[in-house]
């Protein structure tokens, strides 16, 4: 039968590199009104595409670092920018597709300005002018701890612009306690010179190893009609379980080994226009869930052997979360979206333009397994819902997602709904002036796990949570946080060069125990830093920060201080929205982002 699922799915490829052959897969055949016929607001004839490199400044007293900054930065080529414009010359000047392209160029991290606009000319025509400006594209992501002196645990370097052609190249190596990960993803949004995208990624951890590819069709802004993805992942990996039982100022881990196997194939189309649009699609899907061997105990690097009847029943809790699952499912992807994008500025960043959605959409994804195929007899289903809204200097908005499975072979004395997994956002930012230095952040969220069956485990402290507490504190199935920030930007020094910032964060949050391995009930805890924050160059939406945190409670010790270095904000609509520690559980992947879908 696996056999026979497998070649399934490879009749189902056909169509699907059969449409990627074909020439007239275009932009124009998508749109919600045809090209031809009177152009009533004048054709278009002539784009000037004006790329600048990251600095313009070729004076002062430091000239010579622009010149070296900007001979080290490889410019996006005009052939890149020239592939993400809704328009070209022969067209109608249509202003919907003239902001549409702003935007797709915008939501780039290697473009950091971005300016379209027409030009009237004397016989009726326009000249477009598209202008942008390069940020630095080379990020690098240092992870270092002060628990026991300054330890290492790994870096993240990530070119998103690799030869100026829009693509992604990434290197990683993280080492936290018994875990190791290390390997290579690369990315491109324009295969061959396409609309298509390409994802790679091989590495390695302590458990095995890693590859997967995704090639994907994503929609096109807001006026394209079709969208399809596919997509392979294997994965040998480590569930990193935090246990209570502490050693020597580090806590015990039990690892349990998993290998993940997924196959998705999907396609769906859009109905409607640009700020009142459907969604309809369907997809395939294949999932292996095993566990090639027993659960091991760990503290630091060391794995270590049970000795004592205590370390038996550690291995024992975590080895209660181990449901195989082996299916191929069939199922249905609807949506229904209300938006329409307004642009916002020091938001996310210093002074860094972004586009934000206001309105709301909702999408649903229903599968169903076949079990004439394989082991597995259930219904998988996610909702996923958005709003956003703006009143006076606030913009609000709310992000959810739940996802959960009903099993019918189910034993009688348990509920049959297994793996329900949720969590939502609310983000509030307060600017009471768009050229205001502050930017006052809100954020309040819950994530948890109910009836859980496979791997599940979250924490309060880390990135994500407490930023003061480490990340392996406090276990537990559902959480809350709540953050509030002062996002200041200085002004100074180097104001045309880069926009210089910080910011202080209190955060206040709880864990309770759920059904997760050596979960707790915590109670309300609370934790306070500050950082730096800086854009380079001025106006780019690229953060790299750096930030202090600690606990706030009696009897602070220095021992406690924890040091960030990364890129980007933690929170904030910039951020992909779904938890890191969630998404170790969550199985539907197709589900992530339907409205971009890619």
């Amino acid at each position: 039968m696996r056999s026979l699922g497998f070649a399934l799915l490879l009749i189902l490829l056909v169509p699907l590199a059969a449409l990627a052959q074909q020439p007239g897969l275009t932009v124009e055949d998508f749109l919600r009104a045809p090209t031809s016929g009177p152009c009533e607001t004048g054709p278009i004839s002539y784009v000037f595409i004006d790329n600048h490199n990251i600095f313009d400044r070729r004076q002062g007293r430091f000239a010579w670092a622009y010149r070296i900054a900007n001979r080290i930065h490889v410019r996006t080529r005009k052939q890149v920018i020239e592939r993400e414009l809704l328009f070209a010359p022969g067209d109608c000047f249509n202003p919907i597709l003239i902001d549409e392209s702003e935007r797709l160029l915008r939501s780039y991290p290697f473009i950091a300005q971005v300016d379209i606009y027409g030009i009237p000319q004397p016989d009726g025509s326009y000249h477009v002018i598209v202008e942008t400006r390069d940020a630095w594209s080379t990020q690098a992501d240092v992870r270092v701890s002060l628990r026991s002196g300054v330890e290492f645990e790994g870096f993240r370097a990530l070119e998103t612009n690799l030869f100026g052609r829009g693509q992604e190249l990434g290197l990683y190596y993280i080492t936290r306690d018994a875990t190791r990960d290390y390997g290579v993803r690369y990315a491109t949004p324009q295969l061959a010179g396409t609309r298509w995208d390409l994802a790679l990624a091989l590495g390695a951890t302590r458990a095995g190893t890693l590859a997967a590819q995704t090639v994907a069709y994503p929609f096109v802004g807001d006026v394209s009609r079709w969208a399809l993805i596919e997509s392979f992942a294997r994965e040998d990996r480590f569930f990193d379980y935090t246990t209570t039982v502490e050693v020597d100022d580090r806590f015990l881990h039990a690892l349990m080994p998993v290998r993940d196997k997924v196959f998705d194939l999907a396609v769906v189309r859009r109905f409607g226009f640009a700020g009142n649009q459907s969604l309809i699609g369907g997809n395939l899907s294949f999932q292996e869930l095993t566990y090639p061997g027993d659960p091991e105990l760990a503290r630091g690097d060391d794995i270590l052997t049970p000795i004592t009847p205590g370390d038996t029943l550690l291995l024992l809790e975590s080895d209660t979360k181990r449901d195989q699952l082996n299916n191929i499912r069939l199922g249905v992807m609807l949506g229904k979206r209300n938006v329409h994008w307004v642009r916002r500025r020091g938001y996310d960043s210093m002074r860094g333009e972004q586009d934000i959605a206001l309105g709301a959409e909702a999408g649903l994804v229903a599968s169903r397994s076949l079990p004439a195929l394989e082991n597995d007899d259930d219904i998988a289903g996610t909702l996923a819902l958005y709003t956003g809204f703006a009143i006076s200097d606030l913009t609000v908005a709310t992000r959810a997602r739940v996802d959960g499975r009903r099993d019918f072979n189910t034993p009688t004395d348990r509920s049959e709904w297994e793996d329900i997994l949720g969590d939502a956002e609310l983000l509030v930012y307060y600017k009471p002036d768009p050229l205001s230095r502050h930017t006052l952040f809100f954020r309040a969220a819950g994530v948890g796990g109910w009836n859980t069956r496979t791997p599940f485990q979250l924490t309060l402290g880390g990135d994500r949570g407490l930023r003061g507490y480490r990340n392996d504190r406090f276990p537990g199935g559902r959480r809350v946080v709540i953050s509030l920030e002062e996002r200041v930007y200085f002004g100074w020094p180097f104001r045309n060069t880069a926009d210089i910032g910080g910011t202080a964060f209190l955060d206040v949050g709880r864990m309770w125990a759920g059904d997760a391995p050596f979960g707790e009930n915590t109670g309300w805890l609370a934790s306070i830093g500050a950082g730096i924050r800086a854009n380079v160059p001025a106006g780019s939406r690229t953060t790299y920060r750096v930030d202090v945190a600690m606990p706030l409670r009696a009897g602070p010790n220095i021992k406690d201080l924890r040091l960030m270095i990364a890129v980007g904000e933690p929170f904030g609509f910039l951020t992909r929205f779904g938890d890191p520690q969630l998404a170790r559980s969550r199985r539907d992947r197709v589900a992530d982002d339907l409205f971009r879908f890619h």
